[in-house]
């Protein structure tokens, strides 16, 4: 491959940055994050977090992997200065990521519906109070959105 040119260069650690923030956030290693991402050879991934050019083909794995939206990878190298997830969430460089402990998740979630119900419905007993606590919960739990067993 032809050596990029000084733009395309920064493009390409950019683009390093937020794979390689993705990759923390997914709490993977590199060698790891290489099976993710469709078997790539870990040379070839690492090349990735490198800021150096691959093929079009690698970049589709990477966003696939790591639930990227498609084309994510190629708009950073063209200039765009975020990545944005399946999920619709967005990657901005530098950005720290700060992974969500399930067991503190649940336990903020419960005070706050204590709170927003002691304070939208007054005349709820503990008992009701418990008892909505444990419904959401369960939802969240059936929806996967916290882990099952906590």
């Amino acid at each position: 491959m032809a050596p990029p040119s000084d733009q395309t260069a920064r493009h390409l650690q950019k683009l390093a940055a937020l794979v390689t923030q993705r990759r923390a956030q997914l709490r993977l290693s590199q060698e790891k994050a290489a099976k993710v991402c469709g078997g790539l050879a870990y040379m070839t991934y690492r090349k990735v977090e490198e800021g150096l050019p691959v093929r079009p083909s690698t970049y589709a794995k990477v966003e696939i992997g790591f639930g990227m939206r498609a084309g994510s990878c190629k708009a950073v190298i063209d200039g765009a200065d975020s990545i944005t997830l399946e999920d619709g969430t967005e990657l901005i460089e530098g950005g720290r990521i700060t992974p969500l402990d399930p067991e503190t998740l649940e336990e903020g979630l419960r005070d706050a519906i204590t709170k927003g119900a002691t304070l939208t419905a007054p005349n709820l007993t503990l008992g009701e109070v418990q008892a909505i606590n444990e419904r959401v919960v369960e939802e969240l739990r059936k929806r996967g959105i916290l882990p099952s067993g906590l």
